[in-house]
């Protein structure tokens, strides 16, 4: 793993299929992804972006389920997982294409996505990435769209508890985790997301559903 001025970079053995391989030791395999992922079809013409996608497993999970119009982009810092994310979803019935940039500097025009999503890649980041990062998710989502996050926060009593708390508090980047300072909801908030829905995937990691204010006042 390479430290970069916009996060952790996973290369080589932390990377790609070895980064897969691990993850699934860790209890994040396919069905961990689809449970992020949740009930969420991409229908024809919506688009779908993965900030800090890793090898693709995120990716791949929503576009199981996508219709052959539908598009994933998936967007991350590191060659070897992008070039892994490639390979597992290429395959896929729906459109499926991968950006090396940061999270924070997306290369795509305003309001032309309907669904992002980001797990366990936010808190790899610096504080004012991690804010860059939810100003583009605003900027990107078009009316009415979404934003599913998958993130550490408050530990409940479980066993990946008690497996990822000796890790974390290994890595100095977790000392600047939101939930020590500003959260994710409050981020969220001041670039108009609100919290439309929230619950645990395991007892580390919760899932956190934003909606755009603008289809929250439309509803109204």
């Amino acid at each position: 793993m390479q430290q970069h001025e916009k996060g952790n970079v996973f290369t080589g053995r932390m990377a790609g299929s070895h980064y897969r391989r691990w993850s699934r030791l860790l209890g994040m395999g396919d069905g961990f992804y689809g449970r992020i992922a949740g009930t969420v079809v991409l229908r024809p013409g919506m688009r779908a972006l993965d900030l800090g996608c890793g090898p693709g497993s995120l990716c791949y999970a929503l576009a199981q389920s996508a219709t052959p119009q539908a598009e994933v982009i998936g967007l991350d810092l590191s060659p070897d997982q992008l070039a892994e994310a490639r390979r597992r979803t290429r395959d896929c019935a729906c459109q499926t294409r991968f950006l090396l940039a940061s999270m924070d500097e997306v290369p795509l025009p305003d309001n032309s996505v309907d669904l992002v999503v980001s797990s366990l890649a936010l808190h790899e980041t610096p504080p004012q990435v991690r804010r860059g990062a939810i100003a583009e998710v605003a900027r990107l989502l078009r009316p009415g769209g979404r934003f599913i996050l998958a993130d550490l926060g408050r530990p409940g009593f479980g066993l990946w508890s008690m497996i990822w708390l000796p890790m974390i508090y290994l890595h100095r980047h977790h000392r600047h985790h939101p939930a020590q300072g500003e959260s994710y909801e409050t981020l969220c908030q001041d670039q108009g997301l609100l919290l439309e829905q929230q619950s645990r995937i395991n007892s580390m990691v919760h899932r956190q559903v934003f909606r755009t204010q603008k289809q929250a006042q439309a509803a109204a």
